[in-house]
């Protein structure tokens, strides 16, 4: 009996020694490829761990040059706020140094013009100083305004608006300074009383706005026609009975209130 069994259990432990041995090999060799993948895995994971180590620090490079740029941007922010400001500070003082620029200018002018009024005043004052000693001519000066004022009587005659004689020695005298105005507006103002016109006069002058208008515009013809004042610097008003000086209630009231008014004003812009 044990002899029919040894040659089949030597054949199945000959053919298990085999198998074993077979798989053995294609295991070590599957164990060799996957220990080559491992080592490759590795490299291939060292490799971009690498990567990774520098993409960090490329990003931290970056968010440094980022936050430089921001600190960058800012300050140029703060910078352009800063030359805003001086620009605005230096419209401002443009602006206001052209203020008073013009202000001096404004004043230089005033006094310029201040000046040539106080030269005309001393020049009338000194041409009429007959006339004014008698008074016949009262000569004010009030800021841009140079008033001479002449009673009636010594321009013209009695209810006429022709100028008489005396009244032209007169006006030559005035004519001799203001021929060298230039820069002032020439107003003839004509006053009254408030005595009513009467007689053959009414026919002319139907009342004394008539009159005072007519003596005021012979004063003006006059100035031009013989004066060879610019007309564009004349003009002719008349006031009638309505701007009195003192009341018309004395006949020295009534003399003082019938006159003529030369007015030197500031040229109008």
């Amino acid at each position: 009996m044990k002899r029919q069994l040894f040659p089949p259990l030597f054949v199945l432990l000959f053919f298990a020694g085999c198998v074993s041995q077979s798989t053995y090999d294609l295991k070590s060799k599957e164990a060799a490829s996957l220990s080559a993948k491992t080592e490759d895995l590795q490299a291939q994971v060292k490799s971009l761990s690498a990567e990774l180590d520098d993409l960090k620090k490329d990003r931290e490079t970056l968010q440094k040059d980022k936050e430089a740029l921001q600190r960058n941007i800012d300050t140029l922010e703060q910078e352009k706020t800063a030359l805003q400001k001086e620009q605005e500070a230096v419209i401002r003082d443009k602006a206001e140094l052209a203020e008073k620029v013009s202000e001096l200018s404004e004043k230089a002018e005033q006094a310029e013009q201040l000046e040539k009024s106080t030269q005309t005043y001393q020049d009338l004052t000194q041409k009429l100083e007959k006339e004014i000693r008698e008074g016949q001519v009262q000569i004010t000066e009030m800021k841009n305004r140079l008033t001479m004022t002449m009673v009636d009587k010594i321009i013209f005659p009695s209810g006429s608006a022709v100028i008489g004689k005396d009244g032209k020695k007169v006006l030559d005298k005035v004519v001799s300074i203001l021929k060298d105005v230039k820069d002032k507006r020439i107003q003839i103002e004509g006053h009254t009383d408030n005595v009513k016109i009467v007689s053959t006069l009414k026919a002319t002058f139907p009342t004394n706005w008539e009159l005072s208008t007519a003596r005021a515009t012979e004063v003006v013809r006059y100035l031009q026609e013989h004066g060879g004042i610019d007309p564009k610097l004349l003009s002719a008003t008349g006031y009638g009975e309505y701007q009195p000086v003192v009341p018309n209630d004395t006949d020295e009231g009534r003399h003082k209130n019938r006159r003529i008014e030369i007015v030197l004003l500031p040229l109008l812009k």
